[in-house]
């Protein structure tokens, strides 16, 4: 439409420079004569004239299929008392226990009933959690209804035509599809558009890789060792310190290892380890990541000393405990009273949490040298623990008084610490938390942690539901809430149960 182009080419141009655009023949004759007009006005109105033309030139498409209707359904409908609590989560009330109660519809081999999808559908839009969730509890017709509404084809957005032209969070879930299933053509895949991305994407795309990562994935993150982003080049570091046959495992294997010298006790003395702290690093070192000045906290440790902690964080701790012929228990021990302990501790444990390594996990907690806060808080070795063995010392956390409505920062903590666990909390670990959470409401408990009381609720076991609801101090302010969470639960669940 070459017509409309002159008109917008004139508009930018101003209508006083250049002489009017003629319009189409057609067009002219159907509009009359505009001459005794002023310029501006004769302008506007030939614009005008071409846009509604433009607009009737266009075609409607028209093109027919035909609907399928929805496959039968091979579960049992609701009950009504189910879909009246239902009813009530969309309507607001207990809304946090949806998605555990749409768990319990598809394995009890229920399904939602058709009235009630749309206004379900419509919520797990706006709460990515719940997508999966509807899909399995709305049983055929949920999945209809997603193929006849985009807004409800929550699997469009991981397509693999959206690679090129999705945006960050469709591309990373894109990704991630891949490396979950064939690993190595999502690699491929990365190392097409790398040299294209802007920095925060190189980033990101390469945390991706952490899934099935494997020994084929070494040549690549070693190139990127050279990436020009220093945040990507620590997400790659992370890697390949991940990755014990890897070059540059053996790399800071070879530099660490002449550091560490261990003795061992005899009758009169004890088994001590020995640390010279490395040189400054040169250019292969810096390239490997060994920059102190990288790390915001270096002043609290000494700049040499985290070089330490760097180069024993990329070491496989087998490599320590064969070639001193020692426990971890006893290397900590060892270094009890060495200047360098906290050093020591912090690599081991940034060691524990690359490798999963659950035996040196235990020993650091229990060996009596903190890692350093700063660069490495103790609490997330917890989570390298076995399920049981984490569950044990969380309780014991909640015993020793761990939790007080005064230190929300703890709260926050724990609450992080039990999302790692799955499904609901052993019954051992519930009822102290039960325990802890009634004594901090026995004078009301304030808004700021009422979210997070609710969230430890809603991991309590079913079968204790009953009996955990009583015993509450209801006077108080915020207790109401969550005594109706528990009460609600224990009714929406039992309600699925077969009698």
């Amino acid at each position: 439409m070459s017509a409309w182009k002159d008109y917008v080419t004139a508009a930018l141009l101003g209508s006083g420079k250049s002489a009017l655009p003629a319009l189409p023949s057609s067009l002219q004759a159907a509009l009359g004569d505009t001459e005794t007009m002023d310029a501006e006005s004769r302008f506007l109105t030939h614009a005008g004239a071409i846009a509604l033309w433009r607009r009737a030139g266009w075609k409607p498409l028209h093109h027919e299929t035909a609907v399928v209707a929805a496959e039968s359904e091979s579960t049992a409908p609701l009950s009504r008392a189910s879909m009246g609590h239902l009813r009530a989560m969309l309507a607001g009330r207990c809304l946090s226990a949806l998605p555990e109660w749409l768990g319990e519809v598809a394995r009890s081999r229920r399904h939602v009933p058709p009235e009630l999808l749309p206004a379900l559908l419509d919520r797990a839009r706006q709460e990515r959690v719940l997508r999966s969730l509807v899909i399995s509890a709305g049983g055929q017709r949920a999945l209809w209804l997603a193929a006849q509404n985009p807004l409800w084809s929550f699997g469009e957005s991981a397509l693999p035509e959206s690679w090129e032209t999705g945006g960050r969070d469709q591309r990373l879930a894109i990704l991630r599809c891949w490396r979950a299933e064939t690993p190595a053509m999502a690699r491929a895949k990365v190392e097409e558009v790398w040299a294209a991305e802007p920095a925060d994407i190189r980033t990101a795309l390469v945390a991706e890789l952490a899934t099935n990562l494997s020994e084929e994935d070494t040549p690549f993150l070693e190139r990127l060792l050279d990436d020009r982003s220093k945040e990507a080049r620590r997400a790659v570091i992370d890697l390949l310190a991940r990755l014990p046959a890897s070059p540059f495992v053996a790399r800071m294997t070879a530099r660490v290892t002449p550091l560490l010298h261990f003795t061992k006790g005899g009758l009169l003395s004890r088994a001590t380890l020995e640390v010279t702290l490395p040189g400054d690093p040169d250019a292969a070192a810096t390239r490997d990541g060994l920059d102190p000045k990288a790390f915001g906290q270096q002043k609290i440790l000494g700049e040499k000393a985290v070089l330490l902690v760097l180069m024993l964080s990329a070491v496989p701790l087998r490599h320590w405990t064969e070639a001193f012929q020692q426990t971890p228990e006893a290397l900590l021990k060892a270094v009890q009273k060495s200047e360098f302990a906290r050093a020591l501790a912090t690599g081991w444990a940034w060691a524990a949490l690359r490798q999963r390594d659950a035996t040196w996990a235990e020993a650091l907690l229990d060996g009596g040298v903190a890692p350093h806060g700063e660069f490495l808080p103790a609490k997330p070795l917890l989570i390298v623990l076995p399920d049981a063995a984490r569950a044990v010392r969380l309780a014991a956390l909640l015993r020793e008084g761990a939790l007080t409505k005064k230190d929300t920062t703890r709260w926050q903590e724990f609450t992080d610490l039990l999302s790692t666990l799955p499904g609901h909390l052993p019954p051992a670990l519930a009822r102290d938390l039960l325990a802890v959470l009634r004594k901090e409401c026995a004078d009301g408990l304030p808004w700021h942690l009422r979210s997070l009381a609710e969230s430890f609720l809603l991991r309590l076991p079913p079968a204790m539901l009953g009996e955990a609801a009583q015993g509450w101090p209801i006077d108080q302010e915020g207790v109401a809430p969550l005594v109706e969470i528990l009460s609600f639960r224990h009714d929406a669940l039992t309600a699925l149960t077969p009698s």
